[in-house]
Parts: C-alpha cells; structure tokens; sequence
C-alpha cells in the first residue's frame, strides 16, 4: 500500500509505505470508546477557550465539537482535555456532537462544483458537519409533518404550473453565488443542502426524466417551488448535461470554496484528476 503525502489539502502518490498509518488515519471515530473528561474548547471570534463536560465521544485535541450552551449551533476546536477533574455536572454545559470530518475519494472539477464517484460522504455525515443535534436543553422538539412533494419535467421544469417565474432568477443567483454547498445522488434519491438565511435542506426523487418528491426544510409555504428547491433543479440539470456524468448515477458535488476551505484542513486520501 503506498501512503500519501499532503499537498495543499490533497494528496500526491509517493514512495513510502507505511500500512499502520493509512489504517489509523482511515479509522471512523464513532468507534473509538468514550471517555469521560473536561475539555477545553475554543470557538472562531472568541479571546479564550471555555471548559465543557464530555461522556459521549472520544476527544482528541484538534477534534472539532458541538456543545449546548451559550456556543450552541457554533462547532468550537478541541485545544486540550482532561481525564483528572471533579466537577459538579450541573454547572459545566456538555458536548453534544463530534462530526465525523474524514473525506477521501477522487474528484473533479466541473464548472463551480467539485464532484466525486466514489467518496463515501454522505448527506448524513455531511449534516453532521454543518448542522447541530437537537439542544438538550431546549423544551422545543421538532414535529416534521409532511403534505405532497412537488413534481415537475427535468428537461423543462420553467414550464410547469409549479414554477413561480419570479423564483428562478434567486433561484440561479443561489446556484451562481455557491449557495448550494452540497448535493449528493444515490440510487435515484436526491438530496442538496443549501446556504441561505439557514442551512435548508431540499430532497427529491429522479428518474432520468421527471423530478418528484421534491421537499425543502425552509418555511416558505406559497402554492409553487422556493427558490431553494429552484436552484436544486438548475443544479441538478446543469451537472447531468455535462459529458462527464454520461451512464453516472450516483455522485457527491461540493461547491468548490466549500470544498477547498474543508479540504485544506480534514483531507484524507484525495486524489484530483
């Protein structure tokens, strides 16, 4: 096996083989035992580092973190931790979620998107990453109720009753300012995050010729398709008419900033072609 050397947030092939360490750099963390401790957690902006209680992931320093608290929805870096401490639980505010960040596979570069075949980072991972669990300490839980997803013609989806004309130009604003950050396709189920006053998350179904059950989480309620769900679908038609998805099914598209500002920090075996 050969290992990999990093070169600015990818990988180049070398000489060297050192089997123990792809295996250890490749290891999931979700395997890895809790153990209890108190770590020390910075987050972006802040003067200092705060303490928090941990008793659900196995920390290491550099690990990025989701608390409750004061810093909830803002994923803070692990500086240090501690297994020697005594504390009253009651007064400490927890971690809460330790994003699996590890990305590998080859990628390519089509318009404003970077897009692999084989990487295995899927919509729930990618999830993890940019949207927090449930705050423990908030009385509100979600209850997610669903009417009919829309459905509209691929090759002319401008054309469907569905579509509000005024919501395809925000719609390809969105697509051209890279506010879909993500939008993966598996066995003919669809799936996009995309960036505007929240994180909101659109799926559908695709059958080569008809999107259905097109869902976005954003509030808007009007009697045609959102912008986000726009700019899924003009996404979604500007990557399959690209000679490189021909007899392609399945694909992960980052945006490309998104890609290149995560890839510098949390890459593992990428490879560009």
């Amino acid at each position: 096996m050969t290992r990999t050397k990093n070169t600015i947030g990818f990988k180049d092939k070398s000489e060297e083989t050192e089997d123990e360490a792809i295996r250890t750099m490749s290891a999931s963390v979700q395997e890895m035992k809790p153990v209890a401790c108190v770590a020390k957690i910075r987050f972006k902006d802040t003067g200092h580092s705060f303490d928090y209680y941990n008793d659900e992931f196995y920390l290491e320093p550099g690990d990025k973190v989701f608390v409750s608290g004061k810093f909830y929805g803002k994923l803070g870096l692990v500086e240090s931790i501690t297994t020697h401490f005594r504390i009253d639980k009651t007064k400490y505010r927890k971690v809460i979620g330790r994003p699996n960040l590890h990305i590998s596979g080859s990628f390519i570069h089509v318009n404003d998107k970077m897009i692999s075949f084989d990487t295995d980072f899927d919509p729930e991972r990618f999830a993890a990453v940019i949207i927090p669990p449930p705050d423990p300490e908030s009385e509100e839980k979600e209850k997610i109720i669903c009417g009919e997803g829309w459905s509209v013609g691929f090759e002319n989806f401008e054309e469907s009753e569905s579509v509000n004309p005024d919501k395809i130009k925000p719609g390809f604003d969105y697509c051209t300012e890279g506010n879909v950050i993500y939008f993966s396709m598996k066995n003919s189920k669809g799936t996009a995050f995309i960036r505007g006053r929240h994180i909101y998350k659109a799926e559908f179904s695709f059958d080569g010729e008809t999107v259905s059950d097109l869902f976005c989480t954003c509030p808007f309620n009007d009697d045609c398709l959102c912008k986000h769900e726009m700019a899924v679908l003009i996404t979604l038609r500007m990557l399959m008419d690209r000679p490189e998805f021909e007899g392609k099914h399945n694909f992960v598209a980052f945006d490309s900033e998104f890609f290149w500002n995560y890839v510098s920090a949390e890459a593992g075996e990428i490879t560009l072609k």
